[in-house]
């Protein structure tokens, strides 16, 4: 059973990459998570949002789906992620933000800002 349940998330992920767009940048198709977004989350938020408990910043974490998509525990009112909504979403707003005292990644840790690329892939997931 397990075996059979992982040969379906593996044809739904190849799927999913197929479906995604060229690699021009123009992202006209469906932007995937796993192909366009978690590569991006990985290099630049997990660091400090990611599974390591220690290293986690804020009480957030942006590896799994029911910690990214819920209440932030700092900012009353704010999510981080907010699906279909990214100006709503606080991640969007800090990656693109100019600001070194409200921009993530954070000025100090030295993981470079999200490119214009990177910034719209997050916008249209």
């Amino acid at each position: 059973m397990a075996t059979v349940f992982s040969l379906i998330v593996a044809a739904i992920a190849f799927y999913a990459c197929m479906d995604a767009s060229d690699q021009s940048g123009s992202f006209s198709g469906k932007i995937s998570y796993n192909y366009h977004v978690r590569p991006i989350l990985s290099d630049k938020c997990f660091k400090c949002h990611g599974p390591d408990l220690n290293k986690m910043e804020a009480g957030l974490r942006l590896d799994l789906p029911e910690y990214a998509f819920a209440p932030l525990k700092e900012t009353k009112g704010a999510y981080a992620l907010v699906p279909g909504k990214p100006d709503s979403s606080e991640l969007y707003r800090r990656v693109i933000s100019t600001d070194p005292g409200y921009m993530m990644p954070t000025p100090d840790s030295h993981l470079g800002a999200l490119s214009p690329e990177e910034q719209t892939i997050i916008r249209k997931w």
